[in-house]
């Protein structure tokens, strides 16, 4: 039998044994086997032990205290970087050309002299913090985990994955075949031959800086006047703090960012397109019939302008809202910070009964009123795509499938997003792209001609600023003191898309994913905005193009749940707001016998001795049924993670539903859905619980031709 060292210290206390070191191999898939020969050694003991290889970074650990933090107890990740990649490193901060005063004399990154004293302590502080987490991360998990970003002490994140035969962070530091996963007392170590680099410029210098792929963007990014709405580090927070709560995290800061879209200028190139001049000519091919005309794929698609009498401007001021190279780059950008591991949220997407896996989301952009369509294509190795267009996507021609492919034909393949060369400045990300990213016709009318399920949490992009959403519990239980922390609690001025009319009787929490290993919630994507308390908000909706939608939100089976009413209005002020449908109650069990549950008309479909019929039918009789009383079972695509049977997936079970809220014409500009409690019965541990809104066209909802497709 196997004994885990590590769990029996951990069982007795910090318990040091002295020993000699022990390397393993490392390999592009791990041998777990070896994983407990460790000697009873901390982090600081490896790094001391192996003085000549990691003297230098050592003496940054001291310089900035965490030596310290390393000989503790807890649960680490620590990157250590060689003495040959520390040097290599401080002797490119000195000679940095970047770091220049306006006479254009170097600054050194405020060095002293080229030397490891010539190092500020904030230097040694950044470096240090940047290569620790405060988790312990497999090589297993890097190469498993596609696109997944790790958050740092410094409070940043890295990427680490294989590229190739390599474990790369960042990119750029590639992990030590010799010594990875090394397991001690209070941690692991990786050994990387480069320091992680870490970009301290803003989005909008990040793209300055590298004038070898987007000179082109960043003059169109700086003649606009867009480069100085991109400097926004943090929000201001004056509301009173939540009262503290067991299991919960409160932030007392707000991150702001942005995420950029950038053609490189070898994609401009291939398009005819080989300076700032040329990029006019097509701004205006593009844009000059955007809200003129009838709306038609080739002009007056743009709803919000045409709504509006706003009309393109052709001039060279660039600065106009309205003008076409604005209405471009303005596309290209996000007022919130995407990383690669949340663009398109695979968490909680499965691929059974006929569910391909893919994932998407939808982000509003900087172009007012517009929409960008992420979307994760399984069958191409996760490949991103932005605002891929497939003719009748959510529709079906059978029963459990997406569809047969000549119903789905492809009209234009997406964006494809270069994750790999992803760019991290200090507040956001900088994604390169491969072809030209447009709001043309083909975006409102057909992109978005689909149901849409919005995930709460994109809604609210400061959960992705601070680097909650996509979080493991265990990232925020090391954030929270190492108490346990499953859900965040946020003061009620945290979010610019929520308005809360009742100060602090409203609650608005998250919970996060589960960690890797352990059951979740039956949610999609496994997350989701949910609050308790005698609340009264409202919250911004995405701006969806002109049309008639069938207005729906998800419905949790919850015996602590309360009864909501929900208005919807174009201002976030109650005098505006009018009531959609009937007060919406929560309060159920999970039990089909429940009496709110057979109202609807849902039966059980995971098991056929039930109902024989039903299970037959897959549930399409029982879901006309379910219409005709306002309900719709829930997605087939959702399951609890890490279950495998058909008695955790959504649809097939009494725990998920759908509720209509309304089928109403909109228009492409904001709307405010309020959830007020209609309780009062002093209960203040009572909850709601938005996981996810839908917008269907009508054209999707009542398809004379196909069915609304399960997923």
């Amino acid at each position: 039998m196997k004994i885990n060292v590590k769990s029996l210290l951990k069982a007795v206390g910090a318990v040091f044994i002295p020993g000699c070191i022990a390397l393993s191999s490392c390999t592009a898939e791990p041998d777990e086997s070896n994983r407990f020969t460790f000697t009873g050694e901390t982090i600081y003991d490896f790094l001391v032990n192996n003085d000549s290889a990691y003297s230098n970074f050592n003496y940054i650990l001291q310089r900035s205290g965490q030596d310290r933090i390393l000989s503790s107890y807890g649960e680490y990740t620590c990157f250590a970087p060689n003495n040959r990649a520390v040097m290599r490193y401080i002797d490119s901060l000195y000679n940095d050309k970047e770091s220049v005063d306006d006479a254009g004399n170097l600054l050194h990154n405020g060095m002293t002299e080229n030397s490891l004293e010539g190092l500020s302590d904030s230097l040694c502080e950044d470096i240090a913090m940047f290569h620790l987490l405060k988790t312990e991360l497999t090589t297993t998990e890097m190469l498993t985990s596609t696109g997944a970003t790790y958050r740092t002490l410094l409070g940043r994140y890295i990427t680490a994955g294989a590229s190739g035969s390599q474990i790369l962070v960042n990119g750029n530091a590639p992990i030590d075949r010799t010594l990875c996963d090394y397991e001690v007392v209070n941690g692991i170590v990786h050994a990387v031959d480069r320091v992680i680099q870490r970009s301290n410029k803003l989005v909008a210098r990040e793209l300055q800086t590298d004038s070898v792929h987007f000179s082109i963007f960043y003059e169109a990014l700086e003649r606009t006047g867009l480069d100085k709405q991109l400097e926004t580090q943090y929000k201001t927070l004056s509301a009173q703090a939540p009262a503290s709560k067991d299991g919960y995290y409160i932030p007392t800061e707000c991150k702001k960012g942005f995420t950029v879209f950038a053609e490189t200028n070898d994609v401009f190139k291939a398009n005819g397109i080989n300076n700032f001049d040329d990029l006019v000519a097509k701004c205006k091919e593009w844009y000059g019939n955007a809200a003129s005309g009838s709306r038609s794929m080739t002009s007056g698609w743009y709803d919000y302008f045409r709504n509006n009498n706003i009309e393109v401007d052709m001039s060279s001021d660039y600065t106009k809202q309205n003008n076409v190279v604005n209405m471009f780059v303005s596309y290209h950008i996000l007022k919130t910070a995407v990383n690669a591991n949340v663009l398109a949220f695979k968490n909680n997407t499965h691929t059974t009964h006929g569910c391909t896996g893919d994932a998407y989301d939808y982000y509003e952009t900087m172009l007012p009123m517009t929409l960008i369509k992420a979307w994760k294509v399984t069958s191409e190795g996760d490949k991103i795509y932005l605002n891929r267009y497939v003719q009748n996507n959510t529709l079906t021609d059978g029963i459990e499938t997406v569809g047969s492919a000549a119903m789905h034909q492809m009209v234009y393949k997406g964006v494809e997003v270069d994750v790999d060369s992803l760019k991290q400045p200090l507040n956001g990300y900088v994604y390169p792209i491969k072809d030209i990213l447009l709001y043309d016709g083909k975006v409102p009318l057909g992109v978005l001609n689909e149901r849409m399920r919005f995930d709460a949490l994109t809604l609210l992009g400061e959960t992705m600023d601070n680097g909650f959403r996509g979080a493991y519990v265990k990232d925020i239980t090391a954030l929270n003191s190492g108490k346990s922390a499953a859900r965040v609690r946020f003061p009620i001025d945290y979010f610019d898309n929520v308005v809360v009319f009742n100060g602090n009787n409203t609650q608005l929490d998250m919970n996060l994913v589960a960690d890797p290993g352990s059951k979740a919630y039956s949610l999609y994507k496994g997350d989701s905005f949910q609050g308790m308390g005698v609340f009264d908000f409202a919250i911004k909706l995405p701006p969806v193009p002109d049309g008639t939608y069938e207005m729906r939100i998800n419905l949790d089976c919850m015996p602590h749940g309360t009864m909501l009413q929900l208005y919807i209005g174009d201002k976030p002020e109650i005098a505006s707001m009018e009531p959609l449908s009937i007060p919406l109650d929560m309060r159920m069990a999970m039990d089909e016998n429940d009496p709110a549950i057979k109202a609807m008309g849902f039966v059980r479909l995971d098991d056929e001795s039930l109902h024989p019929e039903a299970y037959a039918d897959r549930g399409l009789e029982t879901d006309k049924i379910m219409r005709s009383h306002g309900f719709l079972r829930g997605p087939l695509s959702v399951r609890r993670q890490n279950e495998s049977t058909d008695a955790f997936i959504v649809r097939f079970i009494p725990h998920q539903f759908r509720r209509i809220l309304d089928t109403r014409q909109l228009r492409q500009q904001d709307y405010w859905l309020r959830l007020k409690t209609v309780l009062d019965d002093g209960n203040l541990e009572r909850k709601f619980q938005i996981d996810y809104i839908e917008f269907v066209p009508i054209g999707v909802a009542q398809n004379q031709q196909y069915l609304e497709d399960w997923y």
